[in-house]
């Protein structure tokens, strides 16, 4: 069939998918969409508890006292809730994608969005590529407290206004401060732990699911379902320590496109208005470099997770510092190269291409995983690769269909 261009294409997902409706069939795109409910196996490891258990290992630990600040308006106090309260970040929708009138699939591809995203918007066009070129039914799986896994009233921007105000005011210094950045800017800071333990929640989440799809127990795929990922952003951060963890078995033979991603977490310079400001940033970076430094000795649970008790968990601590468990992460990432292939845009500041490769053909340049580097005829950054604008319209159809086609290359 003839694919649309990519702004026509990206306009009309939009408008089908604002639909309230658990499936959506789009007749022109012979396209199905259908939202699943799912429930957090996860959210257990989360702040906010008095107590924690590691069944596993039998052993309890009391809950970490966390600064919060004081919130000083009503509107700031919705920020300060506690993770483990927050019931949609337990109860939420993974999207499908899928042929219409398609047979029941045994192979998947699960797509891992950026970092402090809402909407499902910007990935549509790029799941229905994958799917059409590939036939892998395409699945968009939140990240917790992201898309429809965050409170409401943390993208209202009445409400974030008032906290980026804030955040500004109480540090001059402080840059990139917004209303769309408010909320993971604030609480990251707040509490820079909620990194690993949203990610520990995620990680558990997403294995879960992967084995029940490879149960046969997600609608619409048959038993012995195997997925592959591509991951942006963060979305690809979070799939290399799955690929290098496995996830119990399940990402063993997977493949991972990372596209504006891939570096460990010092090498990348998230501070926009669109993910966290400059504070929020540096407190992570430092709190991190802290705790690596010391071995995690000041906390006991962080340090439990993170240690040989856990050897899938442990792999997130070697994509921290690039410098810190180098060896353990380039054992692994080689062991996988053959299954990891990336895209870096050469103008991308939040991850440089040079830190890219960096992780992913290690220091040497030993590890034998390609890294493209593109560059595109038209304005675009980390955040907005693909331009909406109307007069670059041609320039950015050309560069989507690029993309998106090595990756189903890759991934088919």
């Amino acid at each position: 069939m003839k694919h649309l261009p990519y702004l026509e294409l990206y306009n009309l997902l939009k408008h089908k998918f604002a639909s309230a409706e658990r499936e959506i069939i789009i007749p022109e795109l012979e396209v199905k969409i259908t939202r699943t409910k799912f429930r957090s196996a996860g959210a257990a490891v989360l702040p906010g508890k008095n107590n924690y258990y590691c069944r596993k290992h039998d052993i309890s630990f009391s809950g970490e006292s966390t600064y919060e600040g004081q919130p000083e308006t009503e509107e700031r106090s919705i920020l300060h809730i506690h993770d483990s309260e927050i019931s949609c970040n337990e109860e939420f929708d993974f999207i499908i994608i899928s042929n219409a009138g398609q047979s029941d699939s045994g192979k998947a591809i699960v797509l891992f969005h950026g970092l402090n995203e809402k909407k499902w918007d910007k990935y549509l066009p790029w799941a229905y590529r994958l799917l059409k070129n590939t036939g892998k039914p395409v699945i968009l799986f939140p990240l917790a407290f992201h898309m429809d896994r965050a409170p409401k009233e943390w993208s209202i921007a009445a409400n974030m206004n008032a906290a980026a105000k804030e955040r500004a005011h109480n540090d001059l210094l402080n840059s990139h401060t917004s209303f769309v950045n408010a909320a993971i800017s604030s609480r990251l800071e707040a509490n820079p732990q909620r990194f690993f333990w949203s990610g520990l929640q995620s990680y558990i989440d997403v294995s879960v699911f992967l084995h029940e799809l490879n149960q046969g127990r997600v609608m619409e795929f048959t038993k012995g379902t195997t997925a592959d990922v591509f991951g942006y952003s963060i979305g690809a951060y979070f799939g290399l320590i799955l690929i290098m963890a496995g996830a119990g078995g399940l990402t063993d033979n997977s493949k991972l496109f990372a596209f504006c991603g891939g570096a460990t977490l010092d090498r990348m310079y998230p501070i926009s208005k669109y993910i966290l400001d400059a504070h929020a940033a540096s407190a992570l970076g430092s709190y991190y470099l802290e705790l690596l430094n010391n071995d995690f000795k000041s906390t006991p649970r962080l340090d439990h997770y993170l240690s040989s008790e856990h050897p899938e968990e442990a792999y997130f601590k070697s994509m921290l510092l690039y410098h810190h468990y180098k060896e353990l992460r380039e054992s692994r990432i080689s062991g996988a190269a053959g299954r990891i292939r990336a895209a870096a845009l050469k103008q991308d500041t939040v991850v440089p291409p040079v830190e890219v490769m960096n992780t992913l053909q290690g220091e040497m340049r030993d590890i034998k995983i390609t890294v493209d580097i593109e560059d595109f005829p038209y304005p675009y950054s980390h955040v907005n690769p693909f331009s909406l604008a109307e007069k670059h319209s041609v320039e950015t159809n050309n560069a989507f269909v690029k993309i998106m086609d090595k990756a189903s290359e890759f991934l088919g």
